[in-house]
């Protein structure tokens, strides 16, 4: 009898976890999403949907549904006709890890390179500036042949390299990242309190107002003062979404981020900075 009560309460915990998922509404548009790692823990499941949900809620009103299918480690999400499937799944899938870092100008990655000016030619940036903050430029279609040329650089305890998020005019940028302590960056996503759009006075210019946690704040004045007149990279997911020069210490623990975004990017890294690093790496099914 006692075993029969307990699978019961199991049965209807359960049911109660996938209903806290669901608007109980009619849909007819669904996406399925795979854990990347297979031995993904049902915790980690359950916490990846309630991210996906607040997520969803925070970028529309209309109707969806979450549910998890834990035997096969999937996450199904349904969504009405309104939505747009192409961001939900860029929704579902995002990492949102965050990550700030100094950089190395051209003249001190030298420096750290020995005076080896491989990279700097593979990139067409012999004679690039100095105090330039990026290393080069190359065309995507060049991307692994210099990601391989760097697997053989050996920098990994002191330098970190990731590509910018928005490539132009058929360019990539290269940036050289300080690793300063053995987590590698300094300040993550967990250092941020909140993040929100910002409407500034330049039309073609939007802005994300981050504001880091209290206990993070005098480290980060003391970061930006230690950067001024250099960069620092703000990279989700392993790539530079912004790399602004520090003019002045920043000592209220702000971080503006103000760009040729639309309302809709700045809407859609505020939704994944606000919510959190999913636990869990997942691919859309096909």
């Amino acid at each position: 009898m006692k075993t029969i009560i307990n699978s019961i309460i199991a049965f209807l915990f359960c049911g109660f976890v996938l209903m806290g998922f669901t608007n109980g509404t009619s849909i007819n548009k669904t996406i399925l999403i795979q854990s990347v790692d297979k031995n993904v823990s049902s915790v980690s499941l359950t916490k990846s949907a309630e991210i996906i949900t607040n997520r969803l809620k925070a970028l529309s009103s209309e109707k969806f549904d979450v549910t998890i299918l834990s035997k096969k480690k999937q996450i199904k999400v349904s969504v009405s006709d309104n939505w747009d499937l192409k961001v939900v799944e860029n929704l579902l899938i995002q990492k949102g890890k965050l990550e700030f870092y100094a950089t190395y100008n051209h003249q001190r990655l030298t420096e750290l390179l020995g005076g080896d000016n491989h990279l700097f030619l593979l990139l067409n940036a012999g004679d690039t500036v100095k105090t330039n903050t990026k290393v080069g430029y190359t065309a995507i279609a060049n991307r692994d042949k210099v990601n391989d040329y760097l697997k053989t650089i050996g920098l990994k305890d002191k330098c970190r390299f990731a590509w910018d998020q928005k490539p132009e005019n058929g360019e990539i940028c290269l940036y050289a990242l300080q690793i300063e302590s053995p987590k590698g960056a300094l300040f993550t996503g967990y250092d941020i309190e909140s993040a929100k759009f910002n409407q500034i006075e330049n039309p073609k210019y939007n802005s994300l107002e981050m504001k880091f946690k209290q206990p993070a704040i005098a480290s980060w004045a003391d970061f930006t003062k230690r950067n001024i007149d250099n960069a620092i990279a703000i990279v989700l997911d392993d790539n530079v979404i912004y790399s602004p020069v520090v003019r002045s210490v920043i000592e209220k623990g702000n971080c503006s981020i103000t760009g040729d975004f639309t309302k809709a990017e700045i809407k859609y890294m505020a939704i994944v900075i606000n919510y959190g690093e999913l636990p869990v790496s997942f691919s859309v099914v096909k």
